[in-house]
């Protein structure tokens, strides 16, 4: 098999491209998709083989009609996930071969270890940190080992792999968030001074990411001034943990049934609706890789505020219209939540500024350039001069 930079075969014109990994909602279903779209639209024949997945049939079926082939079990996360992964170790042999010139894995999964027997001699199998780096002697860290290349979500996320494992290439892009720049025009000034803030928490309602934390804030200052009457938004499903109801419950007992609202679950299509009348997004989250809802909040103007979890701290560097509060600590996200509220009520946020700083580091047309490098130019994107 061939591959450029080799200047004595030919390059083959048709990339095969194995994305494995879990298909969870979320960012990672932003991304899968439009990245698939992408390399479809510059003639790569991609399949994806994943144990799992809780996207609907609508996206999946989507996808499929553009000629994506999927490979997942009817099984979704949680307990039955031991299922879907021993239906994957001995449907994959039957439904395919080692034929792929790159297995793009995404996210940490022992299930990578068995997509990489599916890669041809020479190709790549590049591992995608979308998290934080692994801790050493982690299954992550076992499964980034054994790749050829690696990516990582932020720049503080590819040094720490290239410390820990100083031997393989590793390079930093962001996820795809978009097929296109946002419209400079669509934005408006809104008179907030004397009126309720629609403040939105979008996004897995799970524990790390503190949704509890923010009832309770809306509890406990509900009639400080700068706070004021402004509602608080939950976005997003809770995957069947239950702990929606948990909050559901919490907001009852706390009288916050008129402040504090909860819209179900959303995707990718509908977020420009659900962004419409949003004034600021927040994430006080204790672990992060770098939240896509951020930057697609920032694409449209809106400002957010949040932890320096992961890869967030990136998002805050010489931006003057977000608020990133160092570290995880509670009480100190509280004060930058407060002051991000007081600088919306007095109009010092620029809605253009920050949809144009989102754009020159994470649009479409830079990013999807090095998606298209990364995976269809991959040994001369990663600096490689020979086969590994």
């Amino acid at each position: 098999m061939a591959f450029e930079g080799d200047s004595t075969v030919r390059v083959p014109t048709k990339r095969k491209i194995l994305i494995s990994g879990g298909l969870a909602v979320g960012g990672p279903q932003t991304h899968v998709t439009i990245l698939c779209e992408t390399l479809k639209s510059k003639g790569a024949d991609v399949t994806i083989a994943a144990p799992a997945t809780n996207w609907d049939a609508l996206s999946l079926n989507a996808l499929r009609s553009i000629g994506i082939r999927i490979i997942v079990p009817p099984f979704g996360f949680g307990r039955l996930s031991f299922i879907g992964k021993a239906v994957s170790i001995w449907g994959w042999p039957l439904l395919m071969s080692k034929s792929f010139d790159v297995v793009y894995c995404i996210g940490e999964g022992r299930m990578h270890l068995v997509a990489k027997r599916y890669c041809v001699s020479g190709g790549h199998c590049i591992y995608h940190e979308i998290v934080d780096c692994p801790l050493r002697e982690s299954i992550g860290h076992r499964v980034a080992a054994g790749m050829s290349e690696i990516i990582g979500n932020s720049n503080e996320v590819t040094r720490k792999l290239k410390t820990l494992l100083p031997e393989i290439p590793v390079k930093t892009i962001p996820f795809l968030t978009s097929r296109e720049a946002s419209d400079a025009e669509m934005f408006r000034v809104r008179e907030s001074q004397s009126r309720d803030l629609n403040v939105a928490f979008l996004g897995r309602l799970v524990e790390h990411k503190r949704p509890a934390q923010l009832i309770d804030f809306w509890s406990d200052h509900e009639n400080r001034n700068v706070l004021g009457l402004s509602k608080l938004h939950f976005y997003g499903g809770d995957c069947g943990s239950g702990y929606k109801d948990v909050l559901v419950q919490k907001v009852k007992h706390s009288g916050l049934t008129d402040r504090v609202s909860f819209h179900g679950e959303y995707n990718h299509a509908q977020l420009s609706q659900v962004l419409e009348n949003v004034d600021l997004v927040v994430l006080p989250s204790l672990v992060e890789g770098l939240p896509l809802v951020l930057v697609e909040a920032m694409a449209r103007g809106i400002p957010v505020v949040a932890t320096s979890a992961g890869g967030t701290a990136e998002l805050g560097s010489d931006n003057e219209d977000v608020i990133v509060t160092e570290g995880t600590d509670w009480s100190v996200f509280e004060v930058g939540l407060l002051k991000m509220m007081s600088m919306i009520r007095s109009e010092k946020i620029d809605c253009k500024r920050l949809q144009k700083w989102t754009e020159d580091r994470y649009g479409f047309a830079s990013v999807s350039k090095q998606w298209e490098s990364a995976l269809l130019n991959t040994r001369s994107f990663f600096g490689r001069k020979q086969n590994f």
